[in-house]
């Protein structure tokens, strides 16, 4: 009680004083004016409070930890009040935040005048970093009174206060010195554990021995006390550089002692230490690289994820502190990161490649404070200017390790930061990510300081979340670290080399590259660590990056928001390519043991991580290449034994071929074994080019190529200075070594191929031989194994031409080479549509091949009758090896047609509007251009088709590819063949010359006999026909028996002067194996059967006597006037049905099968009506061997 009276009556004092004062001081105001005395103070009026003395501070303080005197009654009396200090600081904050905005900026508009004033006015760079000072603050006065007396709970406690109104006390230079010293003292003993050798306080604690030797590995804890006292003064540390080292050391030591402890608890305060305070201080330290170091020394400790946290703590400090309840900005750090924005922004202004090492110190000077401003600025100028890229990275060589590592934070905060990574059109990827990308690909080259780890991680986080733009970095990460570029648009000599080793793969595809071979090890070798190491603590991202990835490709189409077409078509080829690049990467990174440790189980990828089996083929193909003979079944060794035998034996994986064969059968459903063997399937998917063919060629024009260098360096005179004759001997020494790996390597091909040739040789028998179903064999080969894989690569597409081919010479039972080949290009030009732009090129390279080889064999008999006739692929009835072989002249008919079915289809393509549509069809045919067109009918077609639409088309790329495939066209024109060149067994007309000669002296005449002739042609309407446009639905044509004779052709050649398509030789083999004709029926007294019409070829109608020309350009000019006067169409009769001989004076006609018949009766006898759409003239059927169309007698 007589302490409250005794605080009442000072109460009563202090108040009395006051109105004393506030007398005085109205009265003395009032002296000035005629306003009365007023009463009562207004409530607005700021009572002024003299400055109140520090040992006023410092008695208070030891009352209040004496316990005399609590410390919330006497906070409840200091000025100013809660909210005006808040008030205040948020007024002086926007003050100084304002003035470091201002920091560098220049006034274009000021007048001279102004330029005057701004001068005198005070720097911004010193009011922002400048705290305010009121000597009227009592509270912040209390607080210094706290550490004055060493009272460091009580200034604990009222720093909390004033922290948690926004207040950021330890800004102020009194409190900041005092707290230094508090902690300098606390620390004192620890440091001495944790000095370097030879330091004054490191021989104090340690001893004169141990003092002069490395402090302990083992390391030591810091107090509680340190840590509680360093989070009162927070980043201000800064203040006291002494201070700051000794404490990382300290920190340093503790986090050593709580790692090798297991104190997560103890580690966790150290980590707090360094995010909080230590490393944000370096922003205020201003270009301290030794402190950096030391900070770094640290750091290093942690693993990249802390690591990252702590720098976005750090990033943090510059705009808020995140222990406090409200925001408080700090205007100390905005200054300090202005100004190192605005240093980096001088440099990049004036760097070069030419000054590279004067500009780069002074960047990496800027970036030992604040490499966090530094970098972001630098980032954010990348991506607006790419060619800065390279400067960028040379200039990086001055950086601290904690630089490089604070870079790798912004590029992986600058690629998460949510932005839109697709241009404004929706379609195509944003500038600024492909920036990002090739700049990573060039620091990760150059800076092995570069955390890949990181991004390697942050790219597997994209891929769980179904985003597959940021694969680009990935790329580039592997093209620039190890040299191996991802090419699509290769040549056909680079294609070809692919099929090579692994040298002349690496010459046809980075000639151009002139990273060395060391520094190219050294980048397989740090990105192979990068992914088998993983981030600090976590698991190896070898194989979840690999599977995701090819997760990802195959969810595209799936999963991909956007109605554009174009854009899943480029995810989806971006994604392939990857896919394929990383595979690539693997190999080439790990040895076969090692990556058959590595990788899952063939039966793993296809069953827990749901690939699709032509992928997982891919992945374990490496591993595959192990595989060992299988044992042939004998009467001493039965399947089952055989199966039993080891299949597999390398890197820990072991299994049997029982166990390998039932996993193959697991990947498809159970019916599919009915058409296809699982050996068979093992084969195709197993082999790579590499085993099929040997690209002689390509090695001996590499050679060449070496030994013409070689000649130039060996005529270059001596004269030059000492370095370079140094580098050209060394060029010298690199060539002759590239030849003799060539040459080795082509030998060690040529022994590979021959063994594996004589393996398959062995194995064939084992493919298709005990199957239930063969007439399925073809087309399940081609549905599981040939399009699947051909749209791979292009190297994948070679390999399935080269396969079949290889089946077909082995002379593989059962296996139909003819129906293969009339399946696949039928079926080819289907696929175009629903393929994406690279896979239309792969696709167009595995038709190239197979039109090839086709060609190949039809250009010469005798190699047709060497390589085709002698073996069963050729067989009329697959299924009876003692079937008659399909002949030459049948094989260059089908060869005709072929290419007629796929002109019309890709005809069919180039008139549609369709953007996937013209683009994939002008990719495969630019890919075929020199093997198709091969006719000069089709190739007109072709041409008008795309000339239309390079003129009229209104998107640009599609007008690009067409300017360049016509190009193309017009260089290869001159090979071209008319129809009968091309298919000999279409004779011209006998009075083609004459016709010729009439049509140059009378055109309007010719076209007008045109319409009328004999009762005895074709059609049997008397007009002529009009020019059909190509049709790829035509009959299939089937080699049949040749019957024909000498005496029917002689008769029919009389009969019917004007057919063209040839004698009754070619038409009867074309008939008698036909699938789908038109059965005709007629009477009166002609004998001849209805015969069918070719409008692909042939424009002879109403059979008229006038020769048709079958080429030149007035034959065109011709049938185009021609065009329309006769609607009828193609007419053959079926096979299957009967067709009757007309009788006399009938006007009998027959219908084809889905044709409605035409509108007009035949002329004469009897007139076959039946259409065959996209018929050809080797399909021509005839009555009695005869050739005549229409039965008019």
């Amino acid at each position: 009680e007589g302490e409250e009276g005794e605080e009442g009556e000072e109460e009563e004092g202090e108040a009395a004083a006051g109105d004393a004062k506030d007398g005085g001081r109205r009265k003395t105001a009032d002296d000035k004016g005629d306003k009365p005395v007023r009463a009562k103070r207004r409530e607005d009026e700021a009572e002024p409070i003299p400055e109140t003395p520090a040992s006023l501070y410092a008695l208070a303080a030891k009352l209040v930890g004496a316990g005399v005197v609590e410390l919330d009654a006497l906070y409840a009396h200091l000025s100013p009040t809660d909210d005006a200090a808040v008030e205040r600081h948020v007024a002086s904050v926007e003050t100084r935040l304002n003035a470091a905005k201002r920091i560098g900026a220049v006034n274009l508009l000021a007048k001279a005048d102004d330029s005057k004033a701004e001068s005198s006015a005070p720097d911004p760079y010193t009011v922002a970093i400048t705290p305010p000072n009121d000597p009227r603050d009592q509270k912040l006065g209390l607080l210094r009174g706290f550490l004055a007396v060493g009272d460091v709970e009580g200034a604990t406690a009222m720093i909390g206060r004033l922290k948690n109104l926004g207040l950021d006390p330890a800004e102020d230079p009194e409190v900041q010195r005092a707290l230094c010293e508090t902690l300098k003292a606390t620390i004192a003993e620890c440091y001495g554990l944790a000095a370097p050798a030879g330091a004054k306080a490191a021989v104090e604690a340690r001893g004169g021995t141990a003092g002069m030797e490395a402090p302990d590995a083992k390391g030591a804890l810091m107090p509680d006390e340190a840590f509680e006292r360093l989070r009162l003064l927070g980043p201000y540390v800064a203040s006291d550089v002494v201070l700051h080292t000794r404490l990382v050391r300290c920190v340093r030591q503790h986090m050593m002692a709580a790692s090798l402890a297991g104190d997560k608890e103890a580690a966790a305060k150290g980590e707090e230490a360094m995010g909080s305070s230590l490393v944000p201080a370096l922003g205020l330290l201003h270009a301290n690289p030794g402190a950096v170091f030391e900070t770094w020394s640290v750091l290093e400790l942690l693993p990249v994820t802390t690591r990252f946290r702590l720098y976005s703590e750090w990033k943090s400090s510059f705009e808020r502190d995140p222990g406090s309840a409200l925001e408080t900005r700090r205007p100390q750090f905005a200054a300090a990161k202005r100004v190192a924005e605005q240093d980096t922004m001088k440099v990049m202004r004036r760097l070069s490649k030419e000054n590279v090492k004067e500009f780069g110190r002074k960047l990496a000077k800027s970036a030992h404070g604040n490499p966090l401003a530094v970098m972001s600025s630098i980032a954010v100028q990348i991506e607006a200017y790419t060619n800065m890229i390279a400067p960028v990275c040379d200039a990086f060589k001055y950086l601290t390790p904690l630089g490089y590592d604070v870079l790798t934070f912004v590029i992986i905060e600058k690629l998460a930061e949510g932005r839109e990574k697709l241009k404004d059109d929706g379609q195509n990827v944003s500038l600024w990510l492909s920036a990002l990308a090739t700049f990573c690909g060039h620091l990760a080259k150059k800076y092995s300081a570069i955390e890949l780890s990181a991004l390697l991680q942050y790219l597997v986080n994209t891929l769980k979340d179904n985003q597959s733009l940021d694969l680009l970095v990935l790329k580039e990460l592997i093209t620039r670290m190890t040299g191996k570029e991802s090419l699509e648009d290769m040549s056909d000599a680079q294609v070809e080399a692919m099929a090579g080793g692994e040298t002349l793969r690496s010459e046809a595809i980075n000639f151009n590259n002139d990273m060395a071979p060391k520094a190219r090890a050294r980048g397989v070798a740090r990105l192979k660590e990068a992914l088998q190491k993983g981030t600090l603590g976590g698991d190896p991202l070898t194989v979840p990056l690999l599977v995701l990835i090819a997760q990802t490709r195959q969810a595209i189409i799936f999963k991909t928001d956007s109605k554009h077409l174009k854009l899943v078509s480029q995810l989806y080829d971006g994604c392939q390519e990857t896919f394929f690049h990383y595979c690539d990467f693997l190999e080439q990174a790990f040895d076969d043991q090692e990556y058959a440790a590595t990788v899952p189980s063939l039966k793993a990828l296809v069953h827990d991580y749901g690939l699709d089996p032509g992928v997982a083929f891919h992945i374990y193909r490496p591993v595959l290449r192990h595989l060992k003979p299988r044992p042939t079944p004998s009467k001493d060794k039965s399947i089952d034994e055989c199966n039993e035998s080891v299949a597999l034996d390398i890197g820990g994986v072991k299994m049997t071929w029982k166990e390998l064969l039932e996993t193959v059968r697991g990947m498809l459903p159970e019916e599919t074994w009915a058409d296809i063997s699982p050996e068979l399937y093992l084969a195709f998917w197993s082999l790579t080019l590499y085993d099929l063919y040997v690209p002689r060629a390509r090695y001996e024009a590499e050679v060449d190529k070496c030994r013409a260098a070689l000649n130039v360096l060996d005529n270059q005179r001596d004269s030059g200075t000492r370095d370079e004759e140094a580098k050209r001997k060394k060029e010298k020494d690199r060539l002759k070594d590239l030849i003799d790996k060539l040459q080795k390597e082509l030998d060690a091909q040529e022994r590979a191929v021959a063994a594996r040739t004589k393996r398959l040789m062995i194995e064939k028998d084992q493919y298709l031989v005990d199957l239930p179903n063969h007439g399925n064999t073809v087309g399940r080969l081609v549905e599981q194994c040939v399009f699947p894989r051909c749209v791979f690569s292009h190297a994948d597409a070679m390999y399935c031409a080269r396969f079949v081919e290889r089946l077909h010479l082995l002379d593989t039972p059962y296996f139909a080479t003819v129906q293969h080949y009339n399946l696949t290009l039928t079926v080819v030009a289907q696929l175009v549509f629903s393929c994406t732009e690279y896979e239309a090129g792969r696709l167009g390279k595995f038709l190239n091949e197979t039109l090839t080889q086709l060609s190949v064999w039809k250009g010469d008999e005798a190699t047709y009758e060497k390589e085709c006739t002698a073996v069963s692929g050729f067989n009329m009835k697959f299924a009876d090896p003692s079937s008659k072989k399909v002949s030459y002249e049948e094989f260059v008919k089908l060869v005709y047609k072929w290419h007629l079915r796929i002109a019309k289809s890709f005809l069919s393509c180039l008139e549609g509007d369709n953007y996937l549509e013209i683009r994939n069809s002008l990719m495969v045919l630019t890919k075929v251009v020199k093997v198709f067109p091969a006719i000069s009918r089709i190739g007109a077609h072709i041409l008008r088709k795309v000339e239309k639409i390079k003129e009229n088309d209104e998107r640009g790329d599609l007008k690009t590819m067409a300017a360049r495939y016509l190009a193309m066209l017009q260089r290869e024109k001159p090979g071209w063949k008319a129809d009968n060149l091309f298919n000999p067994y279409l004779p011209p007309d006998p009075k083609e010359k004459e016709k010729e000669e009439r049509e140059r002296k009378a055109k309007e005449e010719a076209a007008s006999k045109g319409g009328g002739g004999s009762k005895r042609g074709r059609g049997g309407d008397g007009k002529g026909g009009k020019d059909a446009s190509l049709n790829a639905d035509a009959q299939e044509f089937t080699p049949g028996k040749d019957n024909a004779k000498k005496e029917e052709k002689k008769k029919d050649e009389r009969s019917d002067r004007n057919v063209r398509g040839g004698s009754s030789k070619t038409s009867d083999a074309s008939n008698k194996k036909d699938d789908v004709g038109s059965k005709g029926s007629g009477g009166g007294g002609g004998g001849g059967r209805g015969g069918d019409r070719d409008r692909n070829t042939r424009d002879v109608r109403g059979g008229s006597k006038e020769i048709v020309d079958t080429k030149g350009a007035d034959n065109k000019r011709r049938r185009d006037d021609d065009r329309g006067e006769d609607n009828g169409d193609n007419k053959r009769p079926r096979k299957s049905e009967d067709v009757s001989r007309g009788g006399g004076g009938g006007g009998g006609r027959g219908r084809g099968r889905d044709e409605e018949p035409p509108p007009r009766g035949g002329r004469g006898g009897g007139r076959d009506t039946s259409r065959d759409r996209g018929g050809h003239q080797d399909d021509r059927r005839t009555g009695g061997g005869r050739n005549v169309r229409g039965g008019g007698g």
